[in-house]
């Protein structure tokens, strides 16, 4: 049987109608490449894999058997797979006509291309801003959610950490790292850089990755000309605790990792404080904003006694 051109791994969690509308996208945008699909799922308590099982065949399934997080799942299905290239993508996508094909054929194209990811659309279409300058102390203040890029989206030191937003028409350009929302990796480069680091849970995991396949001198490249629609919340608020502390957890595992890995480093204690120390803000933030809107109870009904 001739080799996938394309691998792609999907993890689930508890998101079927996702996943049924993003399947039907990977499959109608084809137009020459091979693909082969592996679902990871991540113990769903929904029927996930008995629609999959009974609606797409085709599709490989790895029960994980506990929520393991992004990282593992993906791994776990990069490990069965065998496509040449291999595309992380995320269940609340959808995938435009042609895209894999061109980003297949720009990988192909490009021997030194390291990793190559398409231009993420907001479902209004506008860009998402996910092909980006490696993260620094100031992407806390200018980065795609933060409240100055809301507030003054055109400003200078956004666009400067935003690279995506500064890039016009359908001509490629490489950056520093993309989304792990839609991510393409050849399968030699993940063979020598080693797959997903599975100390990430969620979040974070894609700037390590592109990090590592960076540090081998290849490129990490943003193809507009391929778009993929990310149904993704513009906004942190409204994250269960969970997701807000892995997301602050990863950014700590990050900085650990790439900037600071000598344990003596002050600076590392003093990013991983406050880190943690902004997770427990918007937690409680959070929490505060859900009592202030809960509805309030329906009044009793008054009763009048009769004679």
């Amino acid at each position: 049987m001739p080799r996938p051109d394309l691998t792609v791994c999907l993890v689930a969690y508890n998101c079927r109608e996702d996943l049924v509308r993003c399947a039907r996208s990977i499959y109608d945008s084809l137009k020459e490449i091979s693909v082969e699909v592996v679902l990871a799922d991540n113990a769903s308590s929904d029927d996930v894999l008995e629609v999959f099982r009974r609606d797409w065949p085709q599709v490989r399934l790895v029960e994980m058997g506990e929520n393991a997080g992004f990282a593992k799942a993906n791994n776990a299905g990069i490990e069965v797979s065998s496509g040449r290239h291999v595309l992380l993508l995320n269940p609340d996508t959808e995938v435009h006509p042609g895209a894999l094909d061109e980003m297949v054929a720009f990988a192909d194209a490009h021997p030194g291309a390291g990793a190559v990811a398409p231009r993420l659309l907001n479902p209004d279409l506008t860009d998402q801003g996910t092909a980006r300058a490696f993260p620094t102390a100031a992407a806390a203040l200018f980065g795609r959610r933060s409240p100055l890029t809301r507030m003054f989206p055109g400003n200078r030191w956004s666009k400067k950490f935003l690279i995506g937003l500064e890039a016009r028409g359908e001509a490629p350009f490489e950056v520093d790292w993309v989304s792990g929302a839609c991510l393409m990796v050849p399968r030699e480069v993940v063979t020598e850089v080693g797959p997903l680091d599975e100390d990430f849970f969620m979040h974070w995991e894609d700037a390590e990755w592109c990090h590592r396949i960076k540090s081998t001198g290849r490129g990490v490249w943003a193809v507009p000309g391929a778009q993929v629609v990310h149904h993704e919340g513009g906004s942190r608020r409204g994250w269960p605790p969970a997701q807000v502390w892995h997301f602050h957890h990863g950014a700590y595992l990050y900085w650990k990792k790439t900037q600071a890995p000598n344990p003596l480093n002050p600076l590392r204690w003093l990013a991983g404080a406050a880190l943690m120390a902004r997770a427990a803000l918007i937690i409680a933030r959070d929490s505060l904003l859900r009592r202030v809107r809960r509805p309030a109870p329906e009044p009793v009904p008054s009763t009048i006694a009769s004679r």
